[in-house]
């Protein structure tokens, strides 16, 4: 997608000054690197907390045989780094569990030549929990709809009393290429547990 939600737009190290972010879009002809180990820099989008399932490089027409992912926090320290095994360009081992907000990935290649990279792409797939929501109940009987960039369940009613309670709507997301990818689809699941208190 053009307009990245999750993830926001890379920094392409060592590769020409025209290259643009969307050139390195799986389905693209992929980046030609200059330099012999360069590396794409991803900050993930404020307010994401992802779970990282699979990085890799998936264009077949590229001299690229290993990769390494790193994820730092925004102090700095590193809490991933992986290795593709063996001539491979594929990272799936990542832990299951939520990385903190505002972490920065980097995704450096290497080569089977020992020559710059080309032709590179790159995909991402992850899921994430966004930040709790609001739900607004009443006694009405339309439907509930979940609408807007940022999820928020409402329900489109006449009542006599409105309860608002604190709870959390997940919503589960996968992408490819991260920030540079086609539109995400998105599953969202909303707790049957919500309580509401009705005035006569």
């Amino acid at each position: 997608m053009d307009n990245p939600q999750y993830i926001n737009n890379p920094t392409i190290v060592g590769a020409p000054s025209s290259t643009s972010p969307l050139d390195i879009n799986p389905g693209s002809a992929g980046v030609d690197f200059t330099e012999v180990n360069p590396s794409v820099i991803i900050p993930f989008a404020p307010g994401t907390t992802p779970i990282i399932v699979t990085v890799s490089v998936p264009n077949t027409n590229t001299n690229v045989d290993k990769i390494t992912v790193t994820i730092t926090e925004p102090t700095g320290t590193t809490i991933v780094n992986q290795v593709s095994p063996g001539d491979t360009n594929k990272v799936d081992t990542f832990p299951i569990t939520p990385l903190p907000e505002n972490s920065t990935m980097t995704v450096t290649f290497g080569t089977n030549n020992g020559q710059p990279p080309e032709n590179v792409t790159l995909s991402i797939i992850a899921c994430y929990t966004p930040a709790a929501a609001t739900t607004i109940v009443t006694s009405g009987t339309a439907p509930p709809s979940i609408s807007g960039s940022t999820p928020t369940l409402t329900i489109s009613s006449k009542s006599t009393g409105v309860t608002q309670a604190a709870t959390t709507l997940e919503e589960t997301t996968k992408y490819t290429g991260g920030s540079f990818a086609s539109t995400p689809s998105a599953t969202f699941i909303v707790p049957s547990t919500a309580s509401s208190t009705m005035k006569n």
